[in-house]
């Protein structure tokens, strides 16, 4: 079979965006909803603006981004809410839902020397901060919150990730937030791909998820949450390397179905693939079928929840720095060929 071309990648992923854009009431129900995660902290009202046009644009329906501890409440019990408050007013100005990350721990409740990385050393003072998080924006709407980003990484969770412990403090964040809004949707943390190491950096997806039931932390979430990359591949080939790829999805709801689960979604909250010139990057076409081809997957599943592209944006503009890749757009908001695709003809 010859490969399709960029143009009817294009075609096709601009169709199933309008198939699946959302707008009004119904559009939480929906269960391929299509997210991008984004992040503003830092920029101007003209650059929030005009990153908001392109989503809108897009017929984006939900928006992931951090709720950043360490930067809402920098010093204990004094909280400055300025991010967040824009991130939800803009999005409800264009109906688009929104699933903060409530993470990052400020240094007055971590250990000395260490990053915003490792979890606080009092689970309560999460609650706390995911207490009032829930206090000031259920009452806006915001009914959806995911805790925590990818703790099976001692990347995000360090100084080694630790199941038992991410599930004292997702059930302490779920009940605190549960108790100002009882019907609030509730995900575990996105986890990332990638085998169990021996030296303990990383757990695997379905070690991670396996241990989260046995301590009963992920019988309380409303849905799971996974980050199935599988750049530099495609969505289709299952890597034995670096399993945990989206082919490897239906064994996760495999185990969900093993502990009674079965019914609930999982939700990609992170996928995409990087351009630049990095040994693991693509070409701009290929990250565009890359999105598309995830999204024909997604689509054909039941149990898949929304799926969320990471990220709208290059978060930087050195082409070498895969992590400054993933966007859909440059860091000047210029196109990428996916960002041209989800645009549409002008």
């Amino acid at each position: 079979m010859s490969r399709p071309s960029v143009r009817k990648w294009a075609c096709v992923f601009a169709a199933s965006l309008l198939m699946t854009g959302c707008a009004g009431p119904a559009r939480s129900e929906r269960v391929n909803q299509i997210g991008m995660c984004v992040q503003m902290i830092g920029a101007d009202s003209q650059t929030i603006e005009r990153e908001f046009d392109l989503l809108s644009a897009m017929n984006v329906g939900l928006i992931r981004t951090d709720f950043d501890w360490s930067a809402v409440e920098g010093e204990r019990g004094r909280f400055d809410w300025s991010y967040p408050d824009r991130m939800v007013q803009e999005a409800r100005d264009r109906k688009i839902d929104i699933l903060p990350v409530l993470a990052w721990t400020p240094g007055w409740a971590r250990s000395p020397g260490s990053t915003t990385h490792e979890p606080p050393a009092r689970i309560e003072d999460f609650a706390d901060f995911a207490r009032a998080a829930a206090k000031r924006y259920a009452p806006l709407g915001v009914r959806r919150w995911e805790i925590w980003n990818e703790p099976n990484s001692s990347k995000f969770w360090e100084p080694l990730p630790n199941p038992d412990r991410y599930g004292e403090l997702f059930r302490a964040a779920a009940s605190a937030i549960r108790s100002v809004d009882p019907g609030a949707e509730i995900l575990t943390a996105g986890l990332t791909r990638g085998t169990s190491t021996p030296d303990g950096k990383r757990i695997s997806q379905q070690a991670f998820l396996t241990a989260l039931y046995r301590n009963g932390s992920a019988q309380l979430a409303s849905a799971i949450a996974i980050h199935p990359y599988t750049f530099p591949a495609l969505p289709w080939a299952a890597d034995p390397v670096k399993p945990g790829g989206l082919a490897d999805l239906p064994a996760v709801h495999g185990l969900m179905e093993a502990w009674g689960d079965g019914h609930k979604k999982i939700w990609i909250t992170e996928y995409g693939a990087p351009t630049g010139t990095a040994p693991e990057a693509m070409t701009e076409a290929a990250q565009l079928a890359s999105i598309v081809q995830a999204r024909e997957m997604v689509h054909s599943w039941d149990w898949a929840g929304p799926l969320i592209y990471f990220e709208l944006r290059d978060s930087g503009t050195s082409k070498s720095d895969i992590e400054q890749n993933f966007g859909v757009f440059h860091a000047d908001l210029s196109p990428k060929k996916a960002g041209s695709a989800l645009v549409g003809p002008a």
